[in-house]
């Protein structure tokens, strides 16, 4: 039974509501982001989806600080993305250029999903397999960040891509994830 994401849903959305709480929220992810920033590679102007966003998409928004790329965050949650379009407004980032983040409610396993250079697919987005088919559908090259469960939590999250060559990987401190992967989906080859 999966009850740890659904409590986080609920905390995102209330706190969503207060800007010092999400600044408060965020601030355990700012050196995380940044080394999966690196890991990736990002660039400024690369356009970046977050898929799994929640009513505080702090990592899509210090995506766009940190790098300057042009983030486009997802959820599937009405709700959620309610709550994260006003927060984005609140801190002035709403919009499609570079730095900026445009909030949508899309499900990332199934909904058609812009062209992208990099996705950074949260904890609690799954179904993961199907989400990563979904990203490879599109005619770009992608790199394809992934956080995973600690040991012991696989039953709450889902457990790591099954047959997927792993090419770098990130450790952090956080209660419910200790590691970002990082997949890369190459050019499809034109004949």
């Amino acid at each position: 039974m999966r009850l740890i994401a659904p409590c986080v849903a609920r905390l995102e959305r209330w706190s969503a509501r207060w800007p010092l709480l999400f600044h408060l929220y965020a601030l355990p992810y700012r050196r995380l982001v940044a080394r999966e920033l690196r890991l990736a590679g990002v660039v400024p102007g690369e356009r970046l989806l977050h898929v799994g966003c929640g009513a505080l998409p702090f990592t899509a928004v210090l995506a766009a600080r940190l790098s300057g790329a042009r983030v486009t965050a997802v959820d599937r949650s009405a709700a959620a993305v309610a709550g994260a379009q006003a927060v984005v407004a609140h801190l002035g980032m709403a919009g499609a250029g570079p730095g900026r983040v445009r909030v949508v409610c899309a499900d990332a396993a199934a909904d058609p999903l812009p062209e992208i250079d990099v996705a950074l697919i949260a904890l609690q987005a799954c179904p993961r397999g199907p989400i990563l088919a979904n990203i490879r559908r599109q005619r770009a090259p992608a790199r394809v960040l992934f956080r995973l469960p600690r040991p012991g939590l696989e039953g709450q999250y889902g457990g790591p891509l099954v047959g997927e060559s792993v090419a770098g990987s990130c450790r952090h401190r956080m209660p419910t994830f200790d590691r970002t992967e990082l997949f890369l989906h190459p050019a499809p080859v034109n004949l």
